[in-house]
């Protein structure tokens, strides 16, 4: 929006150029760009009308995400799963759309997201780094946690968000930074989202990796190109580093703690640890959460997590927490040769695992949601387990990171090393 006005008045602007912007952010012209390039995107259309919205949500399927035109923060976003949650959350987003349309496109349920941040200069493309998020599909990336170099992604998914990367900002002709957030589901790549602008990822990519982002766009705006600046990509790194969000939960204690495509987050913290689980054991204790070293571990998931839970479930048992699970999870792992206690879904029985959480008889939280019952119904789980600062893990590869993270607690930390020491050593 304040782009378009300020060109329209006639102020000369630095950078990426309002045509690009509208050719990233507007539904039709950004479908036409990626199609040409031959690079996947979820389905999609735009819709006015709450009757237009019904047809497009019908024609993709649902889920579907419903989203305002040029927004930040995630505002107004949702994930619906039938017609009655389509009709009530259009309006809203058609409210903060204003004059622009809603946004209405395949949920891709059960990916895995990616953040990749860019230098263009018209000519060259710098990839400042590629940070692949630790929570389910569907959060907010300023809400999930986050990890640099990206922690499982395969050589090929790399390669590919690489080369979209570059041709989409070639295309586009950007002058300075670029975001887009990529999603990858059975081994394919889709673009869920190119932001021509600079991204709330790219202070911490600039911490983990050495190179002034910000600088480096800036003197590309004013005319100097990545060549002349002598620039490169930062080398391959065996530090790792990891975003945590910090949410105000605990100042706002009756609020809908349930993670979605609407930011929720207030800050952001980085853990640094030569594995894995160093750092993301140290963005946990930033936050103000932590691991627990022992005590019950709560274990509700989905029923495609179930398999690959019971590595995990077998891992939390060997380093000697207790655990409890649903009943269906907990017949699961037992015919698998993992025990659990079965306890009661909130309100199915007394005490159940919301009581449990609130006597303090929960440590730890596994919890994840696929379709619009788990998602919105367990939510008193979830809200209960963060208003106590009880770590609510969402996705299996959290729960493994949660698991790597207690391992290296119990090893011990070593000291604080300072960043520029570390940017030194690259």
């Amino acid at each position: 929006h304040l782009a378009r006005d300020l060109a329209d008045a006639g102020v000369p602007l630095l950078g990426t150029g309002v045509e690009a912007i509208d050719r990233a952010e507007d539904r039709d012209r950004c479908g036409e760009l990626l199609t040409a390039l031959d690079i996947a995107f979820p389905r999609g259309d735009s819709a006015r009308t709450v009757h237009d919205a019904v047809q497009v949500a019908g024609d993709i399927g649902f889920p579907v995400m419903v989203r305002p035109s040029y927004v930040l923060g995630g505002r107004a976003m949702r994930v619906v799963y039938d017609t009655d949650s389509l009709r009530r959350w259009f309006a809203e987003a058609a409210r903060i759309s204003g004059r622009h349309p809603v946004l209405i496109d395949q949920f891709l349920e059960d990916a895995v997201e990616f953040d990749v941040d860019a230098v263009c200069d018209g000519t060259e493309v710098l990839i400042g780094g590629i940070m692949q998020h630790i929570e389910e599909a569907g959060i907010h990336s300023g809400d999930s946690f986050a990890v640099y170099p990206p922690w499982k992604a395969t050589d090929d998914e790399i390669a590919t968000m690489r080369d979209h990367t570059r041709r989409i900002a070639l295309e586009l002709g950007v002058i300075g930074l670029m975001n887009i957030q990529f999603a990858s589901v059975g081994g394919r790549v889709y673009v869920l989202e190119i932001n021509p602008r600079a991204s709330r990822t790219v202070p911490f990519l600039e911490k983990a990796t050495g190179i002034d982002l910000a600088r480096v766009a800036t003197r590309c705006m004013l005319g100097e190109s990545l060549r002349d600046q002598g620039v490169v990509e930062a080398p391959a790194t065996d530090i790792v580093y990891v975003k945590g969000p910090v949410f105000p939960f605990r100042r706002f204690p009756r609020t809908d703690h349930l993670l979605g495509p609407e930011m929720k987050s207030t800050g952001e913290v980085m853990g640094i640890g030569r594995n894995f689980g160093e750092a993301f054991c140290r963005a946990q204790l930033a936050v103000g959460e932590g691991l627990p070293l022992d005590g019950t571990a709560f274990l509700s998931v989905n029923n495609r997590d179930k398999e690959a839970l019971v590595p995990v479930a077998r891992d939390l048992a060997a380093l000697g927490f207790n655990l409890i699970a649903t009943r269906g999870t907990a017949r699961h792992l037992s015919d698998h040769g993992v025990t659990a206690t079965a306890v009661a879904k909130v309100g199915e029985g007394t005490p159940d695992i919301g009581q449990a959480i609130a006597a303090g008889d929960v440590q730890l939280v596994i919890n994840t949601p696929l379709g619009q019952r788990s998602r919105y119904d367990e939510a008193a789980i979830r809200r209960e387990a963060r208003g106590r600062n009880i770590p609510c893990i969402t996705t299996l590869s959290g729960a493994q990171a949660a698991v790597d993270g207690i391992r290296a607690l119990e090893k011990g930390l070593p000291g604080v090393v300072s960043l520029q020491e570390l940017a030194a050593r690259n």
